[in-house]
């Protein structure tokens, strides 16, 4: 009877010390990463509170929270996101598939990687927000003109990543395929596209946050009625420092949470999950 007790009771204890272990290792984690975090906040409210600086460049913690209440009560910052993220990920998604093409056939035929490698390093030197003048006269001060520099961008970027990443693949594999039957789209699907996608999801990551800290910006210059960038330049219009803070601290959350929801998932389920790369933190 002692030996048939202590038996079952072993899987009973192990997952529940399994679980215990994960929150605690989950509390740590919280509390490594939050730390930093309310340093800083009550630096600040300590600074804003007690310090001899004006409460347009300091504001209270509490003045920055009734500011962001009133943009969710009056529904600007649901408006504000979803316009901002609407044009966000229409730019990223065309931008990215035309680079993913666009890279993948510079890095696999020779004679498109010799017609445009020169072409490629020239727009390489412009930067996208240096095309903002070009785009308001084809387009206008439209969302046009705020979504095609973003495009721009976006392929450029993960162009460049995938014609890398097609390029260090070891010709021997593509050698492989062959013999054993794989040609055309084949190659690219089975071969190419696995081989790169390192390279491919770093243009991507990369793709993202230039394209997010161009469409901010961009926001502000064209005449558009809602998005995160035109309420910061509203804001300052209007001396609303309190909005203006409130506004900054939802572009920061918004950019963290595109990173871990979307571009950290898409790392797990493909790099991280084929052993292509060791698992990222």
């Amino acid at each position: 009877m002692t030996n048939i007790t202590t038996n079952s009771a072993r899987p009973v204890l192990a997952p529940a010390s399994a679980a215990g272990r994960g929150f605690i290792n989950f509390v740590r984690s919280f509390v490594a990463a939050s730390a930093p975090i309310m340093v800083i906040l009550i630096g600040w409210e300590l600074l804003a509170h007690f310090g001899d600086m004006p409460a347009s460049l300091f504001p209270p913690l509490e003045a920055i929270f009734r500011a962001l209440m009133r943009m969710v009560a009056d529904g600007n910052l649901l408006a504000d996101v979803s316009g901002t993220f609407r044009r966000l990920f229409e730019s990223v998604f065309i931008g990215a598939a035309a680079g993913t093409i666009f890279g993948t056939m510079m890095g696999y035929f020779r004679w498109c990687e010799r017609a445009f490698i020169v072409p490629m390093n020239f727009l390489l030197a412009i930067p996208g927000t240096a095309l903002f003048p070009l785009s308001m006269i084809w387009f206008g001060l439209t969302e046009m003109a705020i979504v095609s520099i973003l495009i721009y961008e976006v392929a450029l970027t993960v162009t460049v990543t995938t014609w890398t990443g097609v390029k260090t693949i070891d010709v021997a594999l593509i050698r492989a395929a062959h013999i054993f039957g794989a040609d055309g789209f084949s190659i690219v699907w089975r071969v190419l596209i696995p081989g790169a996608l390192p390279s491919i999801i770093t243009g991507y990551r990369i793709a993202f946050s230039r394209a997010w800290r161009i469409l901010i910006v961009a926001e502000m210059l064209v005449s558009v009625t809602s998005g995160l960038g035109y309420r910061l330049y509203y804001a300052r219009e209007f001396f609303q420092y309190d909005l203006v803070y409130a506004g900054l601290f939802i572009v920061g959350l918004s950019g963290l949470l595109i990173e871990r929801v979307i571009i950290r998932p898409l790392e797990l389920i493909t790099v991280n999950r084929w052993g292509t790369v060791r698992e990222l933190k």
